[in-house]
């Protein structure tokens, strides 16, 4: 199990490490959950190393959620 560096709420950017991640290099959102964490009504199931990360479109109307790995997220202000 991975120890988390991250809370839930913190502003990160995602930083691609491979070519799965590639299309949203770059993107800023906010943590919402940090995996290991049980599926519920928000969200399906975040294993745990993983973390959930809300990104905001640019149509402002969109928010995505990613599950993405710790080491492609880098805290940002």
């Amino acid at each position: 199990m991975s120890v988390s560096m991250f809370r839930a709420g913190d502003k990160v950017i995602i930083e691609s490490r491979g070519e799965f991640y590639a299309y949203v290099d770059g993107w800023v959102g906010r943590v919402a959950v940090i995996g290991p964490a049980q599926p519920n009504a928000c969200h399906s199931q975040v294993p745990g190393g993983h973390a959930i990360v809300e990104v905001e479109r640019p149509d402002g109307e969109t928010t995505l959620q990613l599950t993405v790995p710790f080491d492609h997220l880098r805290l940002t202000f």
